[in-house]
């Protein structure tokens, strides 16, 4: 059978390039006359389910030591018998990487599935 819901990619590649078209948005969008807002935040989280309500989440931030935090962080809590699930930025080598189940970045396939989702919001059909 058929998928209904149209796809916008043809694969990874289609996807990452998709991606990429928004890396540095904000340099290429016309200069704020207002009060910067979290709606656009607001609308990704309304789309993914409100994540921030129902998953403990940790924020690491600062200058030097975010990766080696991290990975401790992971460890740590990986140890203890916990799922984690981490974001990273910037990637070294793939975009991939930046996502981690486990300390396992994703896959091709379901990295190219969440990119789709993403792009598909309200708009695929």
């Amino acid at each position: 059978m058929d998928d209904p819901v149209a796809r916008p990619f043809d694969g990874l590649a289609d996807a990452l390039a998709w991606l990429d078209s928004h890396i540095d948005f904000e340099s290429h969008m016309p200069r704020r006359r207002a009060v910067p807002t979290l709606d656009r935040m607001w609308a990704l989280t309304s789309l993914l389910g409100e994540p921030q309500q129902s998953i403990p989440s940790i924020h690491i931030t600062g200058t030097n030591g975010k990766g080696s935090t991290t990975a401790m962080a992971t460890s740590l809590l990986m140890a203890k018998g916990l799922t984690v699930g981490t974001y990273t930025s910037p990637n070294l080598h793939a975009v991939s990487e930046r996502l981690a189940h486990n300390g396992k970045p994703i896959d091709d396939a379901s990295l190219t599935d969440v990119l789709t989702e993403l792009a598909c919001s309200n708009r695929c059909s």
